[in-house]
């Protein structure tokens, strides 16, 4: 599918897809799904890939209209890149199940990449859903890395699809998928932090414990830079105590 056409003939924006990598979100998808249908230029499609959820966490997704993906291997990467071959659409959006988006953020993202064709992506930017000082400073120090090109999944990252095989593809794997994501888009092109910040939840710093958190992403990015790729699976039984299951 190409670009829209209103019905005065005129060229619209691009279409775009929302991908959710899910596993256990029943509670929270709703919310999500809820703020996409109420955006101003609403997705055209939007596909839940789901790790192999037992809380009806794909009920919940076709019940709000959304596509489901059954992903053979769990991990927000390997989810992502079996649901982009379901995407036609010019504008790829990743979304997280925790995330609320503002009504205006996606008509943000089409009508940037359309006045701006040298831009293949970026992200939105994060808030977190609670009040505190740390919280604002988290923020503040996201906002700058990502001004500076490099964004985190939680900040809404979205891009051209036309740009995946420059980029050499999604990259599949369960851990930092959203770190090699920014860095391919920056030697594919032009990126952008927008400044339409979506609302995301602290419930990850409330059940690991924000300092113990804080303090192992660190560490966790740390050895990312040093080790790359090579890393990932092992990373990934660091962080959640076991490798990536099959579903």
């Amino acid at each position: 599918m190409g670009t829209e056409v209103r019905g005065d003939g005129a060229a619209d924006e691009p279409s775009l897809a929302v991908v959710v990598p899910v596993w256990q979100e029943a509670e929270v998808l709703p919310m999500l799904l809820q703020s996409l249908q109420q955006q101003t230029k609403p997705p055209r499609r939007i596909v839940v890939a789901d790790g192999g959820s037992t809380d009806g966490t794909a009920a919940v997704a076709l019940q709000w209209g959304a596509e489901v993906v059954a992903c053979t291997r769990r991990g927000r990467g390997c989810q992502i890149a079996q649901a982009l071959p379901r995407c036609w659409e010019d504008i790829i959006v990743i979304a997280h199940a925790d995330m609320i988006f503002p009504p205006l953020a996606l008509a943000r993202i089409a009508d940037w990449l359309h006045r701006h064709p040298d831009c293949v992506g970026g992200c939105l930017g994060h808030r977190f859903d609670q009040d505190g000082w740390i919280y604002r400073l988290i923020e503040w120090a996201d906002r700058r890395r990502a001004q500076r090109g490099l964004a985190y999944g939680d900040q809404a990252q979205f891009f051209r699809r036309s740009v995946l095989e420059r980029i050499g593809g999604f990259p599949p794997w369960p851990l930092f998928e959203d770190v090699a994501l920014s860095q391919r888009l920056r030697q594919a092109g032009t990126v952008v932090y927008l400044d339409v910040p979506v609302t995301v939840s602290v419930r990850r710093f409330r059940r690991r414990g924000l300092l113990r958190t804080l303090w192992q992403n660190w560490w966790l990015r740390r050895r990312f830079a040093q080790e790359g790729e090579a890393a990932v699976e092992v990373l990934y039984r660091r962080y959640y105590g076991e490798s990536p299951p099959r579903s």
